[in-house]
């Protein structure tokens, strides 16, 4: 008995590991604060893997009941997976997340069907990580540790405070739960068998305490809503339990004819109060949520994980040259990663099937979470769809290691657990093999962000023809990343190879709304004399992001080359008319050089 209770114990030393993956970044990795988090869950799923095998073998081989969230789940994956199923695409960095993480939910499924102290230590643990983020960034605040951004003094372990903010407010919810519930063990006499509660209630308040503080100074509007959300969700759950809805209307009618109308006004004012707070950020992000929602109706099956941002670019280059758009709106585009609306992002990638799947997953978590009686980790899974509304927490690992975890939480009713469904000796064997599969194919990877970190040095240096060989040997390797991409097409571009720059810029074009990609790829084709598809990719360019003005400088310069007259005082004018966001000695330099190139027209 002794054996198997140390051997349960055992267990969690994976989870830890998993869900200290928010911590990690690496100065040794090419965007390590990012990139550092993959690998480290690369890592921890290894060492989940072979604990859940000896697991079955030594400690339990019970059945799991499955239940409709792990099939929905399940074709959520396989939607994302078939272009690799089909051949299309080669395994990349989204798609091995994808099969982890649907593994990792097999794994929390399995541990929480246990019993609920499996559910107790895992929540304690993801409150803890959120206490650890939260004096981090405190610490950052007052300067006494760096940040991982130069433009902010506040990010904790992420690479801004968007997502820093996000990450807090998720779980500030399920903390402040466990403050009021677990706030009753006080009052009686010490039971050493509550050891378990006195230990959340504490860590939970000191949790409350030190994010709640910290959460206006990030400056994050979808994070502040988010905390609202989730904690009202909390507010109602205790609320509905005291007084019950029809007797409290009845016995205070007048009171909420007063207070219902008095709120919804209060809320009103909030909500343009955080608008007029970000007001262009605010635009930005509704111009980016009205080009997502013409890209999906021209993609209504998606176009696949991890490219968005190319098929999104392409739906600006076309509103923007329709002449459709206002003044206000080409001064406010930029060339998002994101859609800052998960809903959106998941519709373009997967299609309207994944979204509908998506919508029925975390449906059905949210009524078995209540249903179970679930009420923290719903109200954190509230926070968190209410910030996949306004950003991006789903490209951010740390958010989706959560995700799964809240829903396997919500679903896995520990009650009729073992009763029917797979066992353990066969889940365990064969999601080892598929983890051992997708640890082999990372392993070069991670050597070439290493590799990749040592030759940025070199190419910010313009050492071009000493770091071309070694670009050229990443590549097949770092294939999806398009800032990589971005770079060794540029290298291809200064030592002549302007064909084998294109084919590279290409690849990158799908994954990234970067209107640089169109620039280079344009003084590729000039250079071949192919003076059409060089004016055509200028003037994406231009349409792309139409307040930046180095396309006007490029075509200028080709429509003087090309002795196109007209064309080049057109561009000229508005190369020089035009009012830049962010003023520079470069665009200054641009001018100057224009006047004296057009002084004979």
């Amino acid at each position: 008995m002794n054996e198997k209770i140390i051997l349960k114990l055992i267990l969690f030393i994976p989870f830890i590991v998993v869900l200290s993956t928010v911590f990690a970044f690496s100065d040794k990795l090419a965007n390590g604060v990012l990139t550092a988090k993959h690998f480290w869950f690369y890592l921890s799923i290894g060492v989940c893997a072979i604990g859940m095998v000896t697991h079955s073998l030594f400690v339990s081989n019970s059945k799991i009941k499955l239940v409709i969230a792990d099939l929905l789940l399940l074709f959520i994956c396989l939607i994302g997976l078939l272009p690799f199923l089909s051949g299309a695409e080669a395994a990349n960095t989204h798609l091995i997340l994808m099969t982890l993480l649907f593994v990792l939910y097999v794994y929390f499924r399995i541990t929480l069907s246990f019993g609920r102290v499996y559910k107790y230590v895992l929540m304690l643990l993801v409150i803890t990580t959120a206490l650890v983020e939260g004096m981090w960034g405190l610490r950052q605040l007052y300067g006494l540790t760096s940040s991982q951004h130069s433009l902010f003094r506040m990010t904790g372990s992420f690479f801004n405070p968007g997502p820093y903010a996000g990450y807090l407010a998720v779980i500030v919810p399920l903390a402040l739960y466990y403050v009021f519930a677990d706030y009753k063990v006080w009052t009686k006499h010490w039971n050493q068998c509550y050891l378990l509660f006195y230990i959340r209630w504490i860590l939970s308040l000191l949790t409350c305490m030190v994010v709640l503080p910290a959460l206006p100074a990030t400056m994050s509007r979808a994070a502040w809503l988010a905390v609202a959300g989730g904690c009202g969700f909390v507010a109602c759950s205790f609320l509905l339990r005291k007084y019950p809805v029809k007797a409290y209307f009845s016995t205070h009618r007048k009171k909420l004819l007063i207070a219902i109308p008095l709120m919804f006004i209060l809320m009103t004012l909030c909500v343009y109060g955080i608008y007029q707070l970000k007001k262009d950020s605010a635009d930005g992000r509704a111009l980016i949520w009205k080009n997502s929602v013409h890209a999906i109706v021209n993609h209504p099956m998606g176009v696949g994980m991890g490219n968005f941002a190319g098929a999104y670019g392409d739906e600006q280059i076309a509103y923007f040259s329709s002449g459709k758009a206002s003044e206000r709106e080409k001064l406010i585009a930029g060339n998002p990663e994101y859609a800052f609306n998960e809903y959106l992002q998941i519709a373009l990638e997967l299609g309207i099937p994944g979204l509908l799947l998506f919508f029925s997953l975390v449906s059905y978590a949210l009524y078995k979470g209540i249903c179970n009686r679930l009420y923290a980790p719903v109200a954190s899974l509230v926070a968190l769809l209410v910030f996949a509304f306004m950003s991006y927490p789903f490209s951010v690992l740390p958010f989706l290691i959560v995700f799964v975890l809240l829903v396997a939480v919500c679903v896995t009713d520990v009650q009729k657990s073992g009763m029917k469904g797979v066992r353990m000796i066969v889940v365990a064997p064969l999601t080892f093999l598929i983890v051992a599969v997708c640890l082999y194919n990372r392993l070069p990877v991670y050597k070439a962000y290493k590799d990749w970190s040592q030759a940025k040095v070199l190419y910010g240096l313009g050492l071009y023809p000493e770091v071309k060989e070694q670009y050229e040997s990443l590549h097949p390797y770092l294939q999806d990343n398009p800032a990589f991409l971005f770079e060794y097409g540029r290298i291809l571009s200064r030592m002549g190879a302007y064909a084998g720059s294109n084919d590279v810029l290409r690849i990158g074009m799908k994954k990234s709304c970067d209107p640089m990609f169109y620039n280079i790829m344009g003084q590729n084709f000039q250079h071949l004399k192919a003076y059409k598809l060089a004016e055509e990719s200028y003037s994406k360019a231009a349409f792309m992001v139409p307040h930046k003005l180095y396309p006007y400088y490029l075509l200028t310069k080709l429509y003087v080359q090309t002795g196109e007259q007209q064309k080049a005082l057109k561009t000229t004018e508005i190369l020089m008319r035009s009012n830049p966001k962010v003023h520079s000695p470069a665009i200054d330099e641009m001018r100057n050089e224009i006047r004296l190139l057009m002084k004979d027209y």
